[in-house]
């Protein structure tokens, strides 16, 4: 510390500090995001230096001239860039703390409904001024679609749909639309009741679908007012099954979702990347769940399925598995905004 405090007090001699020069990320920057200095000065940059003050090291230097620079740490501690001008000022930034790991919304961890466990979020991707992050662990496990009462459910990540009960079976794919009840010119399906007809849209909304689920109450129970407003709506393609050529379903806009096959081999192309683990929580609510498997938007060899990673070993099988399936885990991902 003394060898970059003797510098930084040299530089303070000649430097406009902190006013000619700011940072896109002062609150909430971590390892693995972009940091970004941009000098407000009409001298052009000539130089930059980026300096880990907590650990007395220079950690990244360019003769860049472009009148923004950016960074991207590789662990968290305090960085402060230093930019060196043609007409020979000097400007010096302030601190900017940047921690170890990206923390965004509560949701219930360890088992202790006394704590309050902040998720931790990795970071896939960064592009224009965003980040693709997925949780780090399997948060909790869920279906992917499955009114409990009907056998066979035929899905999109888009929307699920289901024909009547009496005659929900195997030999139906491709699906037989003459199959389907209407209600009111829309699909309808028997209840829970056994009697009553109602809407596919009703379905739908009763959080029995896991993408309604998680882009509402997810989103709306564990992010703060001030975390979803950084939480982009992000246009999704829907692609096939790889293998079985099974439609993926039309575009979708979402703010929380699951990877799909294409992202998964194109954020973490090693299965090493996409090993996980179960939380606390995870574990003691399902004790007879002992693989850490989490679903993937794709569908699976059927209708009935969606693909599934293995989280010990990072493996995807293009088969999957069945959607009313409860066994299977939660990884939601999403694009947010960085910077600010």
């Amino acid at each position: 510390m003394r060898r970059i405090a003797l510098i930084l007090a040299l530089l303070m001699c000649c430097a406009c500090l902190a006013e000619g020069i700011s940072c896109d990320t002062r609150f909430n920057g971590c390892a693995g995001l972009p940091v970004t200095w941009t000098v407000h000065d009409e001298s052009r940059p000539v130089e930059w230096i980026v300096y880990k003050a907590d650990e007395d090291t220079v950690v990244c230097k360019s003769d860049s001239s472009g009148s923004a620079f950016g960074f991207t740490p590789a662990k968290g501690g305090q960085y402060i860039c230093v930019c060196r001008l043609e007409n020979g000022d000097v400007l010096l930034s302030d601190e900017v703390f940047i921690v170890d790991a990206l923390y965004m919304g509560v949701f219930e961890q360890d088992a202790n409904a006394k704590t309050s466990d902040p998720i931790e979020w990795t970071v896939l991707a960064v592009k224009d001024g965003k980040a693709l992050v997925t949780s780090k662990y399997i948060l909790e496990h869920r279906s992917y679609f499955n009114p409990w009462w009907i056998k066979y459910k035929y899905t999109f990540w888009a929307y699920s749909y289901i024909s009547d009960f009496s005659t929900n079976y195997w030999g139906s794919m491709p699906e037989d639309p003459s199959r389907l009840i209407t209600i009111n010119g829309r699909n309808g399906i028997l209840w829970e009741d056994r009697k009553s007809r109602r809407s596919e849209e009703d379905l739908y909304e009763s959080n029995m679908h896991i993408r309604w689920y998680l882009n509402h109450d997810f989103l709306e129970k564990t992010f703060t007012e001030a975390e979803r407003a950084r939480i982009c709506l992000t246009h999704l393609t829907n692609p096939d099954n790889p293998e079985s050529k099974v439609d993926g379903g039309p575009d979708t806009d979402d703010y929380v979702f699951f990877l799909s096959y294409t992202e998964v081999k194109a954020y973490m192309p090693d299965p090493a990347d996409r090993k996980t683990k179960l939380t606390t929580s995870a574990k003691r609510a399902r004790p007879d769940i002992t693989e850490a498997v989490y679903w993937l938007r794709t569908p699976g060899h059927t209708r009935v399925d969606a693909m599934i990673v293995y989280g010990s070993n990072g493996n995807m099988t293009y088969w999957g598995t069945d959607v009313g399936h409860s066994n299977v885990g939660v990884r939601p991902c999403m694009w947010i905004s960085i910077g600010g």
